[in-house]
């Protein structure tokens, strides 16, 4: 339920970005609230305790953003706190950022390889998945353990090149 709660007031919040043709910057004052409560523990508890009243939620919300975000997105924490749902002011955050992605055109590729990718690999990389007609968003893991090659994951897809599936191919072959 809370997912859907959280959905719901991104898409709203997305709408009336747009409305008031602020999406750029509410955009980035969603990464913000996102990282900043995700990196801070106490806040998350404090945001997710039923102990603390409403206005000294908002008095520490507007504490910690007042100075580094728009208005609008500082209007919208206060209503999501007036509302009880400050619990959900991540999950919100981060539904924002992937309605924004969506409609912005932006997918998300996550390559894992063996070693980090050198800048000419990474754009080999986005000019191949330049082919999906989108945007690409490249999100790069380091695993030793495949050996070499590569893994992609883009939404529900997945191509993986790695060496260790390929030898594993091979064991399968020979064991046949």
């Amino acid at each position: 339920m809370s997912a859907k709660s959280a959905g719901r007031y991104a898409q709203s919040l997305i709408d009336y970005a747009i409305e008031l043709n602020k999406l750029e910057e509410v955009k980035q004052d969603m990464e913000l609230v996102a990282s900043v409560c995700a990196e801070n523990h106490g806040l998350e508890l404090l945001l997710a305790s039923p102990i603390i009243k409403k206005d000294q939620k908002i008095k520490v919300l507007t504490a910690v953003f007042e100075q580094s975000i728009q208005a609008v997105s500082m209007k919208f924490l206060n209503v999501v706190t007036q509302k009880n749902r400050e619990n959900l002011i991540i999950q919100i955050a981060q539904a924002f950022i992937e309605l924004y992605k969506a409609h912005k055109g932006i997918v998300t590729a996550e390559v894992t390889t063996a070693s980090a990718l050198t800048d000419e690999q990474r754009k080999d990389i986005n000019a191949s998945l330049q082919s999906l007609g989108k945007t690409v968003e490249l999100k790069e893991a380091v695993d030793p353990s495949i050996l070499g090659g590569m893994k992609v994951r883009v939404g529900d897809r997945r191509f993986d090149a790695s060496l260790r599936k390929k030898l594993n191919e091979l064991k399968q072959d020979i064991s046949k």
